[in-house]
């Protein structure tokens, strides 16, 4: 997730209040749409955030995204992935 500058928690008010709002959301939210959140990093100075997680779908995280608030002032970007080795052994098997 990215956000700028202007619609920083740490730095917007009103987005400040739905941040407050957002996290306490966060568990209820997870397990509303089977999501269990592996981790969470900021790299604070860009305005980015990483959320690890597994989940059931790609529509699942679009709606915990969306049911925490998160998508309000930050624009979500999913990448769905999975672990190299499962790469590498159906590259041996071929």
């Amino acid at each position: 997730m990215k956000h700028t500058v202007e619609s920083c928690a740490m730095f917007n008010a009103e987005v400040r209040k739905k941040f407050k709002e957002a996290v306490g959301k966060r568990e209820e939210a997870a397990k509303k749409h089977g999501i269990k959140v592996l981790s969470a990093w900021t790299s604070t100075l860009d305005h980015l955030i990483f959320y690890i997680v597994e989940a059931p779908s790609q529509t699942a995280v679009e709606d915990y995204f969306k049911d925490i608030g998160f998508a309000f002032w930050n624009t979500v970007e999913i990448r769905q992935v999975r672990p190299v080795e499962d790469v590498v052994r159906s590259i041996e098997k071929s």
